[in-house]
């Protein structure tokens, strides 16, 4: 490692702090909902564009991607950083609370934005040093998760072709719903995140005396059989997880119909198959009575996002070099969200780390997706001076590839 660069990262970091925090509370201020950040995309194009960047914007619906392409040759890497708010009314009484009522970036996606501004902001004063090419993916629409499916099918991925996608969720909780505080970032091994799969399932019943209602809880009562399904695949309790939800139900006793909609979460791509051939199964063996017709349809699917081992093996090394014991690995998952950087992972490989944001001694510990969210900035510059010396050291760690 070249402990000079390192100090340069650190120095531009400090430098460059202020800027980073306004810009998170700028974006804070003017929240946008998923499909409508047109102003924070102008906004990251705008910031992209001083650094002297090659940048393409609508992509993907209001997508922007900055390319910074360094002096000497190497490899492709992206950062990815997502840009959308929530439909939540803020109940904070910060000084730069929304000003969009409704609306609230609760998830920390400002958080995302201004770090990956910060990232850019440090790796461009270092351009002469770098081997290789950043893209720099800034991503509208997670919530809903369509912005990363958009974004891919009109060739984010491509012309550079990155050989690794990189990102981040900052959060108060970690490890074993343990809170985790500014100053420390995880590196979970295996299922990071919860994938899911959305369906729907049409009954119709011949039968004189219908019951819905009674029909509806004899059928739901063999559904939540799959909970019990066994993956095949996994290595670790997390990995076993299958939570069956029902979103919808209503019945008919009149037209002898049922209408189901659902959603499971799993642990692993290859156990969604498994979830799946037993659902069919179940609802095979309940179409098999007499004057039953059943109807399924899948409506969408999101992977889970999935670190490989032998990736976090290495980041983890490169990391405990760059920040000592502040990269804390954790090998059993919390039982909580998606994120559709699952769908970038699935084109190409990559890691997705877990920012702390709490700060216990002052009260800052609200989760993500409630309206009193809020998190101790001083992540922020941490995050940025972090992943800026990972993103350099992974492409030395390519100069050879």
């Amino acid at each position: 490692m070249n402990k000079n660069t390192h100090e340069q990262i650190s120095r531009k970091t400090k430098e460059i702090e202020n800027d980073i925090i306004n810009i998170r509370r700028h974006l804070h201020m003017y929240p946008e909902l998923p499909g409508e950040e047109k102003e924070t995309s102008r906004f990251v194009a705008e910031k992209l564009a001083a650094l002297g960047m090659e940048v393409k914007t609508d992509v993907g619906g209001y997508g922007v991607v900055g390319i910074l392409k360094g002096a000497k040759p190497g490899a492709t890497l992206a950062w990815r950083a997502d840009m959308d708010a929530c439909a939540i009314k803020e109940e904070t009484d910060i000084p730069y609370k929304s000003k969009i009522d409704g609306v609230m970036h609760a998830c920390g996606h400002d958080a995302h934005t201004a770090i990956g501004l910060g990232i850019a902001r440090v790796l461009s004063s270092l351009r002469d040093d770098i081997s290789g090419t950043i893209k720099f993916i800034f991503q509208p629409f997670e919530e809903g998760s369509k912005g990363a499916q958009r974004m891919i099918d009109e060739g984010v991925l491509d012309n550079p072709r990155p050989s690794a996608i990189y990102g981040l969720h900052q959060g108060s909780l970690g490890a074993n719903q343990s809170y985790m505080e500014a100053g420390e970032l995880s590196i979970i091994y295996g299922t990071a995140l919860y994938g899911w799969d959305r369906f729907t399932v049409d009954i119709k019943v011949k039968r004189e005396r219908f019951n819905a209602w009674a029909e509806q809880e004899i059928f739901l009562n063999k559904l939540s059989k799959v909970n019990r399904c066994i993956n095949q695949h996994g290595t670790k309790d997390s990995d076993n997880l299958v939570e069956l939800q029902i979103l919808k139900k209503e019945g008919n006793d009149e037209t002898g119909e049922i209408h189901i909609k659902a959603l499971f979460r799993y642990a692993m791509q290859q156990y969604r198959d498994d979830i799946r051939q037993e659902l069919e199964k179940i609802i095979n063996e309940y179409a098999a009575q007499p004057n039953v017709e059943v109807k399924v349809n899948y409506e969408d699917s999101l992977p889970p996002v999935y670190n490989d081992e032998k990736q976090c093996k290495e980041a983890e090394m490169i990391l405990k070099k760059l920040i000592g014991d502040s990269v804390i690995p954790i090998h059993e998952v919390p039982i909580h969200g998606s994120d559709d950087f699952s769908r970038f992972q699935n084109d190409v490989s990559g890691l997705f780390f877990f920012l702390g944001s709490a700060d216990l001694e002052r009260g800052i510990k609200a989760c993500n997706h409630t309206p009193t969210f809020d998190m101790d900035e001083r992540c922020l510059a941490f995050g940025v001076k972090a992943m800026s010396s990972f993103l350099f050291e992974m492409l030395e760690c390519r100069k050879s590839d």
